[in-house]
């Protein structure tokens, strides 16, 4: 897990960069794939993500995206059962965990200290 010296200096929140390492997916998904719409083993994918809550010190789910490339963004304010497709999760809620997931994209975390609000947003590479 990579952290980010500066929101890790806030004490405001927990949060976490991960790579491929460290996953239970095999075959041409081997990495730590925490993708529910792949075509992923299942079991697979929700080990990967009990790894990632268990290295966030976390036991909530994470509420994810399918991701579209888009400038839509959701503001949540509990755990998001229902697949939303957009590219951006925002939140208020205390430990509440929010993600996005990224391939050859990049991942961006803004914290807005004053109003104690997080954004996880994915940014395409174009």
């Amino acid at each position: 897990m990579i952290l980010s010296k500066k929101l890790h200096k806030t004490g405001i929140v927990s949060h976490g960069f991960f790579n491929r390492k460290n996953g239970f997916s095999k075959g041409i998904y081997r990495s730590l794939n925490c993708g529910i719409g792949s075509l992923d083993n299942k079991k697979n994918i929700v080990k990967n993500l009990n790894y990632v809550k268990k290295k966030l010190l976390t036991k909530n789910n994470i509420s994810l995206l399918y991701q579209v490339h888009s400038s839509k963004f959701y503001f949540i304010n509990k755990f998001q059962k229902k697949t939303l497709a957009g590219d951006a999760l925002i939140t208020n809620m205390k430990r509440l965990p929010i993600g996005i997931l990224t391939a050859d994209c990049v991942p961006i975390l803004v914290l807005d200290k004053k109003r104690n609000i997080i954004a996880a947003i994915h940014s395409g590479w174009k």
